[in-house]
């Protein structure tokens, strides 16, 4: 059914105010339509790129959602971070031409694959996407600076109510009236993204649980108490 609801041009998608064609005048959209390819399908767990892999395009997030991770030389798994509808993943590789992590669907998801070469063309004769790359860059190291913030914490619970009060900001950008939300990522994910063991991230759910802070059902979050939650968050920064 989302295949079936999603746009299959720039101008009908619902998030081109916050894409990269934002950048440019509605009736020359469809120049940037011909360096992309939209509505691509990857099931649960298919890889939108594998590490150490060359590339010279960048990946936006239609629908579902995607984690990036990075494998040391001893094969140790690291997430790196989680990607919704409208951002942008690729940007740390693309200059490089070469990728510095894997990308992997954590559900059912959508994402359109831009030629980042063309688009460089593009930006040379639309000004207003040159100004649109700068705050796409500076957005990714924005989010980049939170998720080292939330990992300097000391109190794997603070850990924890950060990733759910930054997870539940970039969701509900649309809607700040939104409190309960769907984790697609597993618990295995979220503790080797906040670089704790799984059976921590555990209690510390449960810790958030019994402090009044959130309802838990599953994969679904509940937020009950967002300012005490935040007072967990900022307790413990070293």
């Amino acid at each position: 059914m989302q295949k079936n609801k999603a746009a299959s041009n720039c101008v009908e998608c619902v998030l081109a105010k916050q894409c990269v064609p934002s950048g440019m005048p509605a009736n020359k959209l469809f120049r940037f339509e011909n360096i992309v390819q939209t509505n691509i399908p990857y099931k649960m767990g298919e890889a939108l790129f594998q590490q150490h892999t060359e590339t010279s395009f960048l990946y936006v997030v239609k629908t579902g959602s995607f984690k990036t991770k990075m494998i040391s030389p001893h094969g140790t798994e690291h997430v790196h971070n989680f990607f919704l509808p409208g951002e942008v993943i690729g940007l740390d590789s693309v200059g490089l031409g070469m990728t510095l992590n894997s990308a992997d669907a954590l559900e059912a998801s959508l994402a359109c694959k831009i030629d980042y070469p063309s688009l460089r063309m593009l930006r040379k004769e639309f000004p207003t996407l040159s100004d649109f790359s700068v705050k796409l860059y500076s957005t990714a190291l924005a989010s980049m600076s939170r998720v080292q913030n939330i990992i300097s914490l000391q109190s794997a619970s603070s850990r924890l109510a950060a990733f759910l009060i930054l997870y539940h900001s970039r969701i509900s950008s649309s809607n700040l009236q939104l409190s309960s939300f769907q984790l697609p990522m597993t618990r295995q994910d979220i503790a080797s993204h906040l670089g704790l063991a799984v059976e921590t991230v555990s209690r510390s759910f449960s810790k958030l649980i019994d402090t009044g802070c959130i309802n838990k059902d599953g994969r679904k979050i509940q937020i009950l108490e967002l300012k005490k939650l935040e007072q967990l968050a900022n307790s413990s920064a070293r």
